[in-house]
């Protein structure tokens, strides 16, 4: 389906130069991995927290102010090596289902992660209590098992590319 687009990306003049550069791709992967990791980690320590886990430590909403500025940074740089990858490398992104999949989630869990933010910084006294928001056990569900998903959908990507080439 994007096979022209992907073709077309692969032809441009910064593409081929991009291409010929032969520490990139491995170094951008491994500067993206570092972001995914800050992301993951900051959204995990979150979520463990709303499912009560380490209640003697900070409140949901220090917690949230502290940690949601480092998983909007670490986003930008996974986007920011993303987009470069992309570049050199269109084919192993644009035709595998997967690489779709994982960005759907991403946008998902970014619109969400920004409404949850959004929400704890505007009631947080009630994020703070006890008997938090029970939404906040289902954000914390869901938000791991996306987290999880997109980890696995990336890594997966390099394996299943080759098929639809």
């Amino acid at each position: 389906m994007f096979r022209s687009t992907a073709e077309a990306i692969a032809a441009s003049n910064i593409s081929t130069v991009l291409q010929d550069v032969s520490w990139l791709v491995p170094v951008s992967q491994s500067i993206h991995i570092v972001g995914l990791s800050v992301v993951f980690a900051s959204a995990m320590m979150i979520n463990l927290r709303l499912l009560g886990v380490g209640t003697r430590g900070r409140t949901v909403s220090s917690l949230v102010a502290t940690l949601s500025p480092w998983m909007w940074r670490g986003l930008l740089v996974c986007l920011a090596t993303g987009l470069l990858q992309t570049v050199i490398e269109p084919l192993r992104q644009f035709v595998t289902p997967i690489f779709w999949g994982k960005m759907l989630l991403i946008a998902c869990m970014a619109m969400m992660t920004f409404f949850l933010v959004r929400t704890v910084r505007l009631h947080s006294a009630e994020w703070d209590a006890p008997d938090r928001p029970p939404v906040g056990q289902l954000f914390a569900v869901v938000s791991s098992l996306a987290w999880i998903t997109i980890v696995a959908f990336g890594r997966f990507i390099g394996y299943v590319w080759a098929l639809y080439a």
